[in-house]
């Protein structure tokens, strides 16, 4: 029947030097297969003849065999020598011929280009000799120095089973090393061969013993000091995870934060495509190739185009422009993006038609990938239109403006003359029949002289009002403080009646200076006017705060009406499309003041005087 054997596990014995005398104790097959095995493999590994030196052991003669006779590579790597070739040649054990042929198995694998040797000694043998103890020290104490002597490593095989205890103690002590739980580990119970051979055997096992201890406490401070470290990596170990866990945390808070912001970054990019698509805007994006890559809803709604219906085509497609447009078209759309404002170029609609945009392009400074260059464009058609409606109403208006102001100097100079005329008649007429005339007729004659002079100042402010504007405005900084003195200094010298005149300092304004000073002078002749038969006079001019406003106002005590008759200034604010029946004078003031894009408005009290207001 065929042996039912169990495979035996290969494992490492730890490390094995040359000059090492090892000794293995076993007990059954597995242990010394365990051992054994891996002392030859790692030999022939590295090199070395590994030599069997038979002592009765079948069961690793019988494995040796097989491996022997399945050898491919490596010949003569392993020999077995049998036992009555080595250990009882010529049936006597001769310590002498045994170390001989060592030698000569050492000498012989140097030949052969072996890097050293291991040799397996079997002493099993030694059962059957007497004096197998005494016979024993002598051979393991010549097979230390032949170790250590050559380039050898030698493995002593003792069964246990064949071995009393004491004895089994008495072997082990003789090996410098030992093969223990199946590792090779030196042994603290070795005598060395430099002890006195003489000595006695207590003093000797008493020396091996103190050394031993010695070696156990270095071992056990080893062993804390290890243990001690150990701990202490542990900690830092476990101080590590713990950072290690926080980062991890920290990570895991940073992956969310990120995942959060890519989300939200998402959203608004959505939002910022749905902002480009429906912004009151036209827009096209162009590729590399200046192709069509995208436009928005304005762009279909301006031009009436559907997105495939244009997706693709050349930008000069496109837009409707020629000659030098087209080459400044092309210029202004370089591969890293363009920068202008406000180029207007027309674009090509579906019905035909062509619509004038203006442009802009930022895309040098805002690029978007895919997108080299991308415009934006406002549709400057109804623009256009109302610009040429504008200037075809503002033609017309000068025009009519023109007529107006030759109308108007042609009448206050026909008026002019008319009034001097009268006035002059009536001289005469009063110089040459007085004398003849009754009362009644004399007064008639001379109301109508005096209103012929009143008349004939707001008449020529007019003609100079006429005059002005044809000049046109010159702008400058005018003091109305001191042409307000001025103008209360005439009116004095020239009136027959004391009249108080309170006039603010440092009022100045920006403006025409003669038609502003003909302003200010018809406003305090208004002013002189409206104080006739009044016991105190005042006119004052200064300036005022109305509605957070600064304002530049003439007021004065005289009476007002309920019904201001005709030729008074009516209440509250003028604008340039009032009708005017506040006489002439008031008529240029208001003229003057809409020239000056300003406003003027009165706040007058029934019998409390009134307040004229104007803002320039």
């Amino acid at each position: 029947m065929q042996e039912n054997t169990k495979p035996i596990e290969i494992a490492d014995i730890g490390i094995v030097n040359s000059h090492d005398h090892l000794c293995l104790l076993y007990r059954g097959e597995v242990e010394l297969l365990t051992a054994v095995l891996p002392f030859i493999q790692k030999g022939v590994a590295i090199g070395e003849r590994c030599i069997y030196l038979n002592g009765g052991e079948e069961k690793l003669e019988r494995v040796l065999k097989n491996a022997t006779l399945t050898q491919t590579h490596d010949s003569g790597a392993v020999i077995l020598l049998p036992l009555q070739e080595v250990w009882l040649k010529e049936g006597v054990f001769k310590q002498s011929r045994v170390l001989e042929l060592l030698q000569m198995i050492c000498r012989g694998a140097a030949v052969d280009g072996f890097s050293g040797t291991r040799i397996i000694c079997d002493m099993t043998w030694t059962v059957r000799c007497g004096k197998q103890m005494e016979l024993l020290h002598r051979l393991e104490r010549d097979l230390t120095s032949f170790a250590a002597q050559n380039e050898v490593t030698l493995l002593c095989l003792y069964n246990r089973e064949l071995f009393t205890p004491e004895r089994m103690l008495e072997l082990a002590k003789i090996h410098p090393h030992l093969i223990v739980g199946g590792k090779a580990c030196g042994n603290p119970l070795f005598i060395p061969l430099s002890l006195d051979p003489h000595a006695k055997a207590a003093n000797c096992e008493l020396d091996v013993f103190l050394a031993a201890v010695q070696k156990m406490a270095a071992i056990t401070a080893d062993s804390e000091r290890l243990k001690l470290e150990l701990e202490q990596a542990y900690a830092a170990l476990a101080h590590k995870i713990y950072e290690n866990w926080q980062e991890e945390d920290t990570l895991r808070a940073s992956e969310k934060e990120i995942h959060e912001k890519d989300e939200a970054l998402l959203a608004y990019k959505r939002r910022l495509q749905t902002i480009l698509q429906h912004i009151p805007s036209l827009l096209m994006a162009f590729d590399t190739g200046d192709r069509l890559a995208a436009c928005n809803h304005e762009f279909e709604r301006v031009t009436g185009f559907r997105v495939e219906e244009v997706m693709g085509k050349q930008m000069l497609d496109l837009l409707q422009v020629e000659g030098e447009l087209r080459e400044e078209v092309v210029a202004s759309h370089p591969p890293q993006g363009g920068d202008y404002r406000g180029r207007e170029w027309s674009i090509r609609c579906k019905d035909g038609s062509f619509k004038t945009i203006s442009w802009s392009n930022i895309s040098r400074y805002v690029p978007i990938p895919g997108w080299v260059n991308w415009i934006v464009g406002l549709d400057a058609t109804p623009r256009l239109h109302a610009e040429n409606a504008l200037r075809t109403v503002r033609e017309e208006l000068e025009v009519r403006t023109a007529e107006l102001e030759a109308f108007g100097h042609a009448v206050s100079h026909d008026l002019s003359g008319r009034l001097s005329q009268i006035s002059d008649d009536c001289r005469v007429l009063q110089k040459l029949y007085g004398t003849l005339l009754a009362p009644p007729c004399l007064e008639m004659l001379r109301n109508i002289n005096e209103a012929a002079l009143e008349l004939a100042g707001p008449i020529a402010a007019l003609q100079r009002m006429s005059a002005l504007a044809a000049a046109g405005l010159q702008p400058e900084e005018v003091d109305l403080s001191a042409m307000a003195s001025e103008i209360a200094a005439q009116l004095t010298d020239t009136g027959e009646r004391p009249v108080t005149f309170r006039i603010e300092d440092g009022v100045t304004a920006t403006g025409d200076k003669e038609m502003l000073r003909l302003a200010m002078e018809q406003l305090l002749e208004n002013a002189w006017n409206c104080t006739i038969g009044v016991k105190h006079p005042v006119i004052q001019f200064g300036t005022a705060q109305v509605k957070g406003e600064r304002s530049f106002y003439v007021s004065d005590n005289g009476p007002r009406l309920v019904e201001p008759p005709p030729g008074k200034f009516p209440a509250g604010k003028l604008e340039s499309s009032d009708r005017l029946n506040c006489g002439i004078g008031l008529a240029t003031v208001q003229r003057i003041i809409n020239l000056h894009r300003g406003r003027i408005w009165s706040a007058e009290q029934t019998g409390q005087g009134g307040t004229l207001y104007f803002q320039v």
